[in-house]
């Protein structure tokens, strides 16, 4: 499912900018804000986060929205803190899309939150 997502971007890509050659490739853009109307409107920030159960973060909160908008199953309640469900949901959602399952949520942990919580079906 994840490899048919990313064919229909590439050849939704590909018909936008028009056949290759005729316009230079550039560099990917960075993932769009976090903020996803109607679901996750936390923040727009997307720091690097990780394991910290005592220190409240608006960005945790976004991160938590967003990945109960990318996974069925149990919600994560979305309180700001990271947490031992959290790692373990990051942990989760790491594996489902086939990222390095280091439970710290970086650029790359972003760009597949930002992708699957505005997505109509779910990364697992």
């Amino acid at each position: 499912m994840l490899r048919k997502r990313i064919v229909s971007m590439i050849v939704a890509t590909m018909a936008t900018v028009g056949v290759a050659g005729a316009v230079p490739l550039v560099t990917a853009a960075p993932a769009q804000a976090a903020i996803i109307a109607g679901r996750c409107t936390y923040t727009p920030d997307e720091p690097l986060l990780g394991y910290a159960p005592n220190t409240y973060k608006l960005a945790v909160k976004q991160a938590q929205c967003e990945l109960n908008w990318s996974m069925t199953g149990d919600n994560l309640v979305e309180d700001g803190y990271f947490g031992t469900n959290t790692r373990n949901a990051v942990l989760r959602f790491q594996r489902c899309t086939g990222l390095d399952d280091d439970a710290l949520i970086g650029d790359d942990t972003w760009g597949q939150l930002n992708i699957w919580a505005r997505s109509n079906s779910y990364a697992c």
